[in-house]
């Protein structure tokens, strides 16, 4: 269950990270920025958004299960919440893909890798909630191994639009940028709507079983 697992889990970590829509934010904090020093932020923000994912991926569970909450009430919480961020993504909120961003407070930070670029926009609430929702749904080694592999290729994904942010910008252009954030949000959207029936079918056989 390798493959189908990996290609799920990349999907749904690459619709929610929106590398494309990050590099766009990226760009601005950066404008004044040397090539050394983009690289540099670049490689910095995505090792952070990683480690941080691994942590959620890991330890989600367990601290899920420490705070009293069961894993199905997560998977519709998280459900609930990733519908919301593509709601958003579909109506055009900068953070996910719009044609301006809110970092105007933020630029002036002297680390941007970590805040905002790791923390909040790579590695947001909505990808934490993916890492832990498919953690916890991997049964297998194999399962595990495939939504490990699949946070390994989007994080490398995200990583070459950072480093190329500027020239993939100018390629897909601001009309580009809207369109694939539009159908991201659809796809995310379907997502979420299944994280909210598989949750509610958990609940069901807890209670009803």
């Amino acid at each position: 269950m390798f493959f189908p697992t990996f290609l799920h889990a990349m999907i749904s970590l690459l619709v929610i990270a929106n590398p494309l829509g990050v590099s766009s934010v990226f760009v601005g904090l950066m404008a004044q920025s040397e090539p050394n020093e983009m690289k540099t932020t670049a490689v910095k923000a995505v090792v952070v958004a990683c480690g941080v994912l691994l942590f959620f991926g890991f330890c989600g569970e367990w601290l899920l299960t420490s705070l009293g909450i069961r894993l199905p009430s997560f998977h519709v919480a998280g459900g609930l919440l990733l519908f919301v961020i593509a709601f958003k993504m579909l109506f055009g909120d900068a953070r996910y893909g719009g044609n301006e961003s809110d970092h105007g407070s933020v630029v002036d930070r002297s680390d941007v890798a970590v805040f905002p670029l790791a923390i909040p926009l790579i590695a947001g609430p909505g990808c934490m909630t993916v890492m832990i929702l498919l953690m916890s749904s991997a049964q297998s080694f194999q399962e595990k191994a495939g939504v490990l592999a699949a946070l390994g290729v989007v994080m490398v994904i995200t990583l070459l639009c950072l480093l190329g942010a500027r020239g993939l910008l100018r390629l897909v252009g601001a009309s580009g940028n809207l369109i694939i954030a539009r159908v991201m949000g659809m796809i995310l959207a379907a997502r979420s709507v299944q994280f909210i029936v598989d949750g509610i079918r958990g609940i069901k056989t807890l209670f009803f079983s």
